[in-house]
């Protein structure tokens, strides 16, 4: 997303603004998409194509289930947005995944689909850069990815893109929709991030993902946690590269990892 102020008018609010309620409780590999949900959207008629890259440098090496570990496990993804509707845009996900250890569940060096994911998304922006919104999505999985094959997830977005920096923060839930889940109580996670302006074209921060668990069951300071150094650069409007560097806490299964996140509209 272009490092930019604020200064994008208000967009007309719709009836559905952030009901946080969604599904999902199953376990997963390492995300294919590492990103906080901000408040860029696509414009209708306009294409957003964006290449997802990360690499788990140190993880676990036994998942325990039919996932792969994440110990050098390597996730790429495309994603292709458009918008239907001022402040409304659709988009498919498309993400595959190689294997980086001998494992149970896995043989180095092997490639597989992670599933695909569907979504819808919805900003509502004010001049004085507060935004707020939702993303709504249908995934479907393959069982090297989650223990599930089906999901809905619904993620708030609120934050203020101000002048010189960027608030945001994403609670979200998710529930598995499958007959392999055990525990149906949707499943709780709460992502931030933080950016800082330096020119028009660069910006540097951090964001924090943590897992709280089942709804039922809430233990926010014993699920997982990773914290990312970032950095933003977008050369003009059409392009931008979000890279980050992260380190895993508490039992979290990714310990290091590195992300590449490319975008370009047309």
């Amino acid at each position: 997303m272009p490092i930019r102020p604020a200064t994008t008018p208000g967009i007309q609010a719709s009836a559905c603004m952030l009901a946080l309620l969604a599904f999902a409780g199953n376990a997963l590999a390492t995300d294919p998409e590492i990103m906080v949900h901000e408040n860029d959207i696509a414009e209708r008629g306009e294409l957003v194509a964006t290449l997802h890259a990360n690499y788990t440098a140190r993880g676990s090496r036994q998942s325990g289930d039919t996932t792969w570990p994440s110990d050098k496990l390597t996730n790429l993804m495309a994603e292709f947005a458009t918008g239907i509707a001022p402040a409304w845009e659709i988009g498919i996900h498309l993400p595959i995944m190689r294997a980086g250890v001998n494992s149970e569940s896995s043989t180095a060096g092997s490639w597989g689909s992670s599933g695909i994911m569907l979504r819808l998304k919805h900003i509502q922006e004010w001049e004085n850069g507060v935004f707020l919104g939702f993303n709504a999505e249908y995934d479907v999985y393959a069982q090297r990815y989650a223990t599930d094959n089906r999901s809905i997830e619904l993620r708030g977005i609120l934050g203020l893109d101000a002048e010189h920096y960027r608030l945001t923060l994403n609670p979200a839930l998710m529930w598995g929709l499958g007959s392999r889940v055990n525990e149906h109580a949707p499943n709780f996670s709460l992502s931030g991030k933080a950016l800082y302006k330096y020119t028009g074209q660069w910006g540097f921060g951090a964001e924090l993902y943590s897992n709280w668990g089942a709804t039922n069951n809430l233990l926010p300071g014993d699920g997982d946690r990773l914290a990312y150094l970032i950095g933003e650069w977008s050369p003009d409007e059409h392009h931008s590269l979000h890279f980050g560097i992260g380190k895993g806490f508490k039992n979290t299964p990714e310990r290091e990892i590195i992300k590449l996140v490319w975008t370009s509209c047309f």
